[in-house]
């Protein structure tokens, strides 16, 4: 490929993300960013959810979507993607909690070998996990903390957790266990090591049909209910967001929509 070609290709990934950050704020001029509009109401009376959405990193156009929402939300962002940075950046500016969704080793990995991003588990060496670790607490310096990308098999393994969670202790970052696996031990190890750490209740986007969503959101409000605060994950899908749009009017009314900041009161 010819220099200039490159050269142009490069100038285009930087540009692009502000034109799209200075046209969103030109069309969505009605919907503020979601901490602005709620910071200091949040209710200690009513029951409350921190969602997050996962998988974040590869597509403006998905964070356009999540910002539509308009309700105080967490994003997590996979490292080195295309457009990690820039999301994590803007998220960030719009008030959001920002996460590194940290890829770790699944039940499966041959499924994933396309994938542009390697998985931190026990096939590779210390020095190998060290170094891909550093590279993924480092690339997203917003962040606040991190839940896991996939791990059904990572997550089991507890000298590899162990590792991983005291680094993530040493960045100063808290732990989200994402429960990918019933037999996930994150949430454990990081309660032992004193890491600020919480767990995911369950994926509302699970199911992609609307009646499976709307099953899960009414458990997930019961146990917020019940518990007081809940986190649960979602994924910037067509269905999922529709789903959420269509709702939000009525789910407000029941619970409130709290950031990942706001459920640890930092």
């Amino acid at each position: 490929m010819p220099r200039s070609v490159k050269i142009i290709l490069l100038l285009i990934l930087i540009i692009a993300p502000v034109i799209f950050y200075s046209a969103l704020s030109k069309r969505d001029k009605g919907i503020k960013p979601a901490l602005l509009l709620f910071r200091g109401k949040v209710s200690p009376d009513r029951a409350k959810i921190a969602l997050i959405f996962d998988d974040l990193g590869e597509s403006l156009y998905e964070l356009q979507e999540v910002y539509s929402l308009g309700i105080p939300l967490t994003v997590s962002v996979i490292p080195d993607l295309k457009f990690s940075k820039n999301i994590a950046h803007i998220s960030g500016r719009w008030g959001f909690s920002v996460l590194i969704h940290l890829p770790l080793e699944p039940l499966d990995r041959d499924k994933y070998k396309k994938l542009s991003y390697r998985f931190i588990g026990s096939n590779l060496t210390k020095k190998e996990i060290e170094t891909l670790l550093k590279q993924y607490l480092n690339s997203i310096r917003i962040a606040i903390g991190v839940n896991n990308h996939m791990g059904s098999r990572a997550t089991k393994d507890p000298q590899l957790m162990g590792f991983i969670l005291k680094v993530i202790k040493n960045k100063g970052l808290i732990f989200i266990d994402s429960r990918t696996s019933s037999g996930s031990i994150g949430y454990e190890i990081a309660k032992r090591e004193k890491i600020i750490c919480g767990y995911n209740e369950g994926f509302l986007d699970a199911t992609d049909d609307t009646g499976g969503m709307e099953k899960r959101m009414e458990g997930f409000i019961a146990a917020a209910k019940k518990n007081g605060q809940i986190i649960i994950i979602a994924h910037p899908r067509k269905n999922t967001i529709q789903f959420l749009k269509k709702r939000l009017s009525l789910l407000t009314q029941r619970i409130e929509f709290i950031t990942i900041k706001d459920y640890f009161g930092l």
